[in-house]
């Protein structure tokens, strides 16, 4: 039998066991969300506040679950030093099975070491003012969680002020919906000749309507292209790209603009990049804010990466599920008389973490067990965010990952069918304007790069886009000249029969979509891109190293891409130099040979170079390097001379107004 001395023992043990297991969890949970909150704080994301909050009733638990069953030290002698330091062990131990990079120490170290030397410290002074660690311990969660929120209000994410409507729609005015399939490329669209039926829903919708086929993105990332789409101007030119991350206040969104002539204007979204803190929501009468709940950012937090690769808490996608319903939610409490509607709806399925699909998307392409896929995509995750993979990891990634996205744009492309039901079961399809399109790529191991943002290569910027509007655009139509994504803005003004903004840097598209369109007048001109360097993610990498190897995915300085006809230009800015590649898309789709090397090419691209000059001009585009346009000594004006442009810019340039 078990004596009384032996029983008060062990309640001894298991008293102290929780207490020091509470203790360190707290703790450590606190540098987990001291880290998070000054990440969040960096990225200018919306504050996350319950996502993060949740991670004390995770990590805190697991501190007494580990507390209790390394209780037993206590016998000895030295126990209150050897059980604080077998939690730390444990705890790194945990951090470096589920790391973003495995190779920097300090990420994965820093938290449980942290956390030890907080413990010592306030057990420490427990023993003098136990008052002061319980206010502590009560204030701080408080605290470490209002940091983002007083920031997001200090920069306006709450202030979202009303648009007045200065007009009624017109009479029979048609709803307006805007898509957008997040983070799908061209490449992998079935629409565009993919090997996998990753979409057919869209494949049949924009075969009843206009399909693009060399449709670039404005931007490599969902704040800088969201933003050029919303106001029809370049980064450059609107702000809100990775160096200020704010959509310039004095120009006029898309939303604002259909607010202003009578629409309904609703936000469908749960990519936290759509939201106030970013200016991305301005005009929107409501949004949905589908992205609290965080579910696209669990990879960024160690307790979520953690339960993930034990399969507890799972999410069960992204939050494209919410947003479908919320979208079939609110068709279905709409006034029959209501005004019309624009909507813009954001679908984040084909982003990471790549697994977080429902089981029949994720196993769509794939029998890797669930644990090698989450693997997988961690690792790839680590790559964007600056880890150095080696060839073996790339190797063992790039099949799975690549499964894991085809999966990711085969669910996106199930919500836009959910979407696309609710205006067929009203029945006002065909009286609705749609426009589909991605806001930027992906690459999935090409380039050795994994990831988007940094890239200006097609995998990143080439887009699938149609629109469809039966009354107006012809259907089965597949234009094959290279156009901008940027044209969506006047494009749908147009069609809506509303008076375009004279903010917009590009024009409509309708030339190319109405019936009986050869294709001959000039339209989407130009076609541009750019990048502009993300610090927080350019200072992951080590000088001259990034995600993958090529002159078009260096994480440092800026980016400026021109398209025109099989030529892509791509001038580079950094650290005071500026470097030129080029090449020609239809003889080197994978974007291999730069002819800016080649001698034999100089003429040529000069001759693309000074195309570029004018526009930049004509469009108003500060430098890469932060200045104007140069002057031209022989015109006094600014970029080459209009006598180097060729017939056919100078056609297109006195057609979409910018020569006479």
């Amino acid at each position: 039998m078990v004596d009384k001395k032996e029983k008060l023992n062990v309640v001894k043990l298991v008293k102290q066991g929780v207490l020091a297991g509470l203790g360190y969890g707290f703790a450590v949970n606190m540098v987990h969300l001291a880290m998070g909150m000054i990440l969040i704080v960096n990225m200018g994301m919306p504050p996350l506040t319950w996502f993060a909050a949740k991670s004390i009733f995770m990590e805190v638990p697991l501190g007494i679950l580990f507390g209790l069953l390394a209780a037993p030290v206590f016998i000895s002698g030295k126990g209150k030093w050897i059980h604080p330091a077998v939690l730390t062990l444990i705890w790194v131990g945990m951090e470096f099975s589920v790391p973003v990079d495995p190779s920097k120490p300090a990420i994965w170290l820093a938290p449980p070491l942290v956390a030890a030397g907080l413990y010592f410290l306030f057990g420490w002074i427990w023993q003098k003012r136990r008052v002061v660690v319980l206010l502590t311990a009560g204030l701080a969660p408080f605290v470490l969680l209002s940091i983002p929120v007083i920031n997001y209000k200090a920069g306006g994410g709450y202030d979202v002020k009303p648009v007045e409507k200065k007009q009624d729609a017109p009479r029979n005015a048609p709803d307006v919906v805007f898509v957008v399939m997040d983070t799908v490329r061209a490449h992998n669209v079935s629409a565009y000749g993919y090997k996998r039926k990753t979409t057919p829903i869209f494949d049949a919708f924009a075969k009843e309507g206009t399909l693009f086929e060399n449709a670039m993105a404005p931007g490599t990332w969902s704040l800088a292209s969201h933003a050029s789409m919303f106001t029809g101007m370049l980064p450059s030119a609107h702000g809100a790209h990775a160096e200020t991350n704010f959509l310039n206040v004095d120009i006029p969104t898309l939303a604002e603009a259909f607010a202003q002539a009578g629409y309904e204007t609703r936000c469908f979204t749960a990519n936290p990049h759509i939201t106030p803190g970013f200016g991305l929501t301005r005009g929107f009468g409501w949004t949905d804010n589908a992205w609290i709940t965080g579910a696209g950012g669990r990879g960024f937090t160690f307790i979520y990466r953690l339960v993930d690769s034990l399969g507890l808490f799972s999410a069960q996608d992204k939050g494209g599920a919410t947003v479908a319903h919320n979208v079939e939610n609110w068709m279905a409490q709409r006034p029959k008389d209501g005004p019309p509607a624009f909507i813009f709806v954001n679908f984040l399925e084909a982003h990471f973490p790549f697994h977080q699909l429902p089981d029949e998307y994720r196993d769509a392409y794939t029998k890797e067990p669930l644990s090698e896929l989450r693997a997988a995509g961690q690792i790839a995750f680590g790559a964007q965010m600056g880890r150095m993979l080696t060839t073996e990891e790339q190797d063992n990634i790039r099949q799975p990952i690549l499964d894991l996205y085809d999966g990711g744009i085969k669910y996106t492309d199930h919500l836009l069918g959910r979407v696309i039901d609710v205006w067929k079961k009203k029945g006002t399809l065909n009286d609705t304007v749609f426009v589909v399109l991605g806001d930027h790529g992906e690459h999935s191991g090409e380039h050795k790069m994994f990831g988007h943002l940094t890239s200006v290569y097609q995998e990143d910027l080439h887009v699938p886009f149609m629109f469809r509007y039966p009354q107006k655009i012809e259907a089965g139509r597949r234009v094959s000249q290279e156009v901008s994504t940027l044209g969506t803005f006047a494009t749908l003004f147009e069609l809506a029969g509303l008076k375009t903004p004279n903010t917009v840097q590009f024009g409509s598209l309708m030339p190319a979509m109405q019936p009986g369109a050869v294709g001959s007048e000039p339209f989407g001109r130009p076609v541009m891109a750019e990048r502009y360097e993300k610090k927080l993610l350019s200072s992951r990498f080590k000088p001259g190293t990034s995600n993958g190897e090529g002159p078009l995915l260096n994480p440092r300085g800026r980016y400026r891409v021109y398209r025109v006809g099989d030529y892509k230009l791509a001038k580079h800015f950094e650290n005071g130099k500026f470097s030129t590649h080029m090449f020609n898309l239809a003889k080197d789709p994978g974007e291999m040979v730069d002819l800016a090397k080649d001698p034999s090419f100089k003429s040529e691209v000069e001759k693309v170079e000074q195309e570029l000059a004018h526009w930049e001009a004509y469009l108003k585009l500060p430098g890469l390097d932060g200045k104007k346009a140069p002057v031209n000594s022989s015109t006094g004006k600014a970029g080459g001379s209009d006598d180097q442009l060729s017939d056919e810019a100078k056609e297109q340039l006195r057609a979409l107004g910018y020569m006479e």
